[in-house]
């Protein structure tokens, strides 16, 4: 299996926008002499060998796992508590709820059912109380058989206290305890917490590193800043906020597509807007099917000046060019900034496959800009503002590009000139153009894309 940090962390982000400046700032770092992946606060370290066996799924579990870890300073929060129960609390009630939202649990990790309805100093609470009953209880049961009169209590008493230690043994390693006089570190679950303690004396000597450089001690206080906020609620109301987030997103994005009020004209505004925080979101479109010839990677075998050697044919790794998208976004006054952000996202979507060039028409096309990452649409500005003319949008195109997209509401004539191109229409106007293929995003879509979310928000506020 493969693995890509980038990847990850573009999914978390998607996934887990509330979460977004502790996924942004943490430090992630390879580090092959742990087995798994864990924490010290301010990095995630993993081991590249452990995350190339698990799948995607698993894979963002894993980070996500020790993101929740940072954001709800669980290291700081175990200082005088036990640590093998709080370690176990705090992973029980966060796979749970990442369980919730659709990631697997990966083999070895914490699974407390129950652990959905508590935070994590409440179940701490509960599972201390537990096996400090179950040590008063073993002790009174080994006193007791110790009294014995006969030779045949006592064997019984010793086969039972034998019984009682054997499960009480096997109870903690299925609970990802292991044997403390083995594990001094009290490493649980599929995670490593034994650098916890470690961190717990830094944070109190506290003293900033010098040889950091601006930048390094900006990303630091960013990342405190956060955890102090969040770390503030409780594991429950982080997560349940999250999805609150992303529903008021949706419905606002949902009644933007029925109400699309400006209509088409003729005229043009030439304004210029900037569009802040732009974010990210999972594809609406499966963009892999939809761009001709569309690929991950811009390297192939080509037999294109190769060799023999020893009677064998050798091909050359040579750069084959990646498949070419030109975009052009309707940024008339129909479009309002919520509806032109949901286009962005999607253009960074596509970044994933193909080269991108982005340009904005209204009855006027403004011209393509080259997009190499993420940051080149970040900083994009705008133009338009008045009527829409499609026919200066398919005007627009290179002939020879191999994917042409018009993103749009669809509030105006359809063009006399046919074109090949994917119209990709917000909202509920049905469009008829000459040529290529139309994708309609509406209301209905949206609801069967994100009702998984919807679903577990609602389950969470009934609780």
């Amino acid at each position: 299996m493969n693995f890509n940090i980038e990847s990850i962390k573009r999914k978390m982000l998607i996934k887990y926008p509330f979460f977004g400046s502790i996924v942004a700032n943490v430090n992630y770092k390879e580090n092959k002499e742990i087995p798994t992946a864990g924490t010290d606060g301010q990095t995630i370290h993993y081991n590249p060998d452990f995350l190339k066996k698990l799948n995607p799924d698993e894979q963002t579990f894993i980070f996500a796992h020790e993101v929740c870890h940072i954001a709800f300073d669980h290291i700081r929060r175990s200082e005088g508590k036990d640590p093998e129960v709080w370690n176990i609390a705090t992973d029980g009630v966060i796979n749970q709820f990442l369980k919730r939202d659709g990631l697997k649990i990966v083999e070895g990790g914490i699974d407390i059912a129950e652990a959905i309805n508590y935070d994590a100093e409440q179940l701490y609470d509960k599972l201390l109380k537990e096996k400090q009953q179950n040590q008063n209880q073993n002790g009174q049961d080994n006193k007791q058989n110790q009294q014995g009169s006969s030779s045949e209590q006592r064997q019984q008493g010793q086969r039972q206290s034998s019984s009682n230690e054997s499960q009480n043994q096997n109870e903690n390693q299925s609970q990802g305890q292991g044997n403390p006089s083995e594990k001094q570190n009290h490493n649980v679950g599929h995670d490593i917490h034994s650098m916890w303690q470690d961190a717990v004396k830094k944070q109190k000597e506290s003293q900033s590193d010098e040889k950091q450089t601006e930048e390094q001690k900006q990303q630091e206080e960013i990342l405190q800043q956060e955890i102090d906020k969040i770390s503030k609620m409780e594991e429950q109301s982080a997560f349940n906020k999250n999805l609150e987030e992303k529903r008021k997103e949706l419905e606002a994005l949902k009644q933007v597509l029925s109400k699309q009020a400006m209509g088409a004209g003729t005229f043009t505004n030439r304004d210029q807007r900037i569009i802040n925080d732009i974010g990210k979101s999972k594809p609406i479109i499966d963009w892999r099917y939809v761009l001709r010839e569309a690929i991950q990677y811009d390297v192939d075998w080509s037999y294109k000046n190769a060799y023999i050697e020893n009677g064998v044919v050798i091909a050359n790794l040579e750069e084959q060019p990646m498949p070419e998208t030109e975009i052009v976004l309707d940024t008339s006054g129909s479009i309002n900034e919520l509806l032109l952000k949901n286009f962005l996202r999607e253009c960074k979507n596509i970044l994933q496959h193909s080269k991108v060039k982005v340009g904005c028409f209204d009855t006027e096309f403004y011209g393509f800009h080259e997009i190499r990452t993420e940051k080149d649409i970040e900083n994009m500005k705008f133009e338009g503002g008045g009527g829409t003319d499609f026919n200066v949008a398919v005007r627009a195109f290179t002939r020879r590009v191999e994917n042409k997209i018009i993103f749009t509401d669809g509030e105006a004539k359809m063009p006399n000139i046919p074109m090949d191109a994917i119209w990709i229409v917000f909202g509920e106007i049905k469009i008829n153009p000459k040529g290529g293929k139309v994708i309609q995003i509406n209301g209905k879509q949206l609801d069967r894309l994100y009702s998984f979310e919807q679903d577990i928000f609602y389950k969470g506020k009934s609780r």
